[in-house]
């Protein structure tokens, strides 16, 4: 089956932005990282049996999300306004 390579770039990209790294994706596939860099950079195409395979591992490998917290506004009191006047009429 033919992949597309810039569809395969993407997620290679998508993959490596949330934190797996070019070297330890390269080991996995069995790609030379040198290779696999200039194809994530446009620079090279791959070979159509790496493109294969490099797309069947991306496909499997899951990234472990954190919980983001979402930083509640800060609620500030109301300024009240002083009564000290009411004290010398």
């Amino acid at each position: 089956m033919a992949h597309n390579n810039d569809l395969v770039r993407n997620k290679l990209i998508k993959i490596n932005n949330q934190g797996l790294m070019l070297k330890a994706i390269a080991l996995n596939v069995g790609i030379d990282v040198n290779d696999l860099s200039r194809f994530k950079c446009g620079k090279d195409c791959l070979k159509e049996s790496d493109v294969e395979k490099l797309s069947e591992y991306l496909n499997a490998v899951v990234i472990p999300q954190w919980n983001t917290v979402v930083k509640e506004p800060e609620i500030k009191p109301k300024k009240v306004e002083s009564t000290r006047h009411w004290l010398f009429v």
